[in-house]
């Protein structure tokens, strides 16, 4: 009876022991074990014993990123924030959270008051400023990369995404300077030197882009994106046999390359090589299913077999993954137009209209609009 006595006593004393403190330290050696249920259970008696022990609602929170468990994961870091800790970390978390939720200007938001806590951490503006660029902001995005540029004047990532930004913004001799600057920092970074080119593609500057095609390939010679784009700049210049052998290079040694598949399909498609060119396009979709020019070139030929339905899907899919794909738009107003739908073809085409980057036909598509809205209260 004593010694039962006794060993009642030393139960107590250690169930005294084991506090809020206690518990939070067992969680976070389960969480870093990865015994992940363990430690939400340590966590949770922890909260039991002290319903406002912030750290343990933060280790929570880490778990169910950890697992995935997206909701589960901003419950337990709001209530962290809330009952006590307003620190980087827990802001960059909550961020992250967000990103992956879908939800990018509560991340955006997060990463603000992370960088108001830290305003001289790179890595802070680089995220806050990739997560602003995912919702659209691209001249927030700028600013945050080049904050990131200020504090770390030879970051050479920093120049790389800022002269991304500046392309989008038609600013393209800032872009083309600000790639020179990442590559000074960087002598080899082919990822810059391969933009280079394309922004030479795109301001027809066509000798350019072809000497930085090859230095891009000098940098390394087996870089599909600069393998492909090599190919490009041949297609421009009429060199379709080069532009081919480029093609079908990159696909030989990256098949998972889904814009190799797409211009080889693309050269495919101007010989009038239907059947393999199409292929080649489900291809580039199986390994990148949000490739809308994909879609749109699929569908066009299904519009040339009188698929009207299968395209109206496929181009649907395209501005699904891309809201600003604009040709997607134009080609489905063309076959609502056709299928007597001429309300939903005039909003294709205001669609197109709003998306495309000042187009050449906008007056008379503008003109089509007028005749479809027309046509359409004449039927009702």
């Amino acid at each position: 009876m004593k010694r039962l006595m006794i060993v009642c006593v030393l139960m107590a004393l250690l169930a005294g022991c084991a506090n809020e403190v206690t518990y939070y330290k067992r969680g976070f050696g389960y969480e870093k074990q990865g015994k992940y249920s363990k430690a939400v259970k340590a966590y949770k008696k922890s909260l039991k014993i002290n319903p406002n022990y912030a750290f343990s609602y933060y280790g929570m929170g880490s778990v169910y990123i950890k697992t995935k468990r997206w909701d589960e994961a901003l419950d337990q870091l709001l209530k962290a924030n809330e009952v006590g800790i307003d620190d980087q970390d827990i802001h960059m978390l909550l961020g992250s959270v967000y990103e992956s939720l879908g939800q990018n200007d509560l991340a955006a938001e997060e990463y603000g008051k992370a960088i108001k806590i830290r305003p001289d951490d790179v890595m802070t503006h680089m995220t806050l400023g990739r997560t602003l660029e995912k919702a659209g902001n691209t001249k927030g995005a700028l600013a945050e990369y080049n904050s990131a540029i200020a504090i770390a004047p030879d970051y050479h990532e920093a120049y790389f995404h800022s002269a991304r930004m500046l392309i989008r913004l038609g600013d393209f001799r800032k872009a083309e300077e600000t790639y020179r600057q990442a590559l000074e920092f960087r002598k080899n970074y082919h990822q810059a030197q391969n933009n280079l080119t394309v922004l030479y593609l795109r301001t027809n500057q066509i000798m350019k882009a072809l000497e930085s095609a090859e230095k891009t390939l000098d940098m390394d010679s087996v870089y599909a994106p600069g393998i492909v784009n090599l190919g490009v700049v041949y297609e421009v210049m009429g060199n379709k046999s080069s532009a081919e052998e480029q093609y079908r290079k990159a696909i030989s040694m990256t098949k998972d390359y889904d814009m190799g598949h797409y211009r080889f399909a693309m050269l495919l498609l101007k010989d009038g090589i239907l059947d393999e060119a199409r292929r080649e396009l489900e291809i580039a979709l199986q390994y990148n299913p949000n490739l809308a020019p994909a879609y749109n070139e699929i569908a066009v030929l299904e519009i040339e077999g009188g698929n009207y339905q299968n395209a109206l899907d496929l181009l649907k899919n395209a501005v699904l993954v891309d809201s600003t794909y604009s040709l997607a738009f134009y080609n489905m107003a063309g076959i609502y137009a056709n299928l007597g739908k001429y309300d939903r073809a005039a909003k294709a085409y205001e669609n197109y209209l709003i998306q495309a980057d000042s187009p050449e036909d906008s007056l008379e598509v503008m003109s089509r609009v007028r005749v479809l809205k027309a046509i359409d209260a004449r039927k009702r």
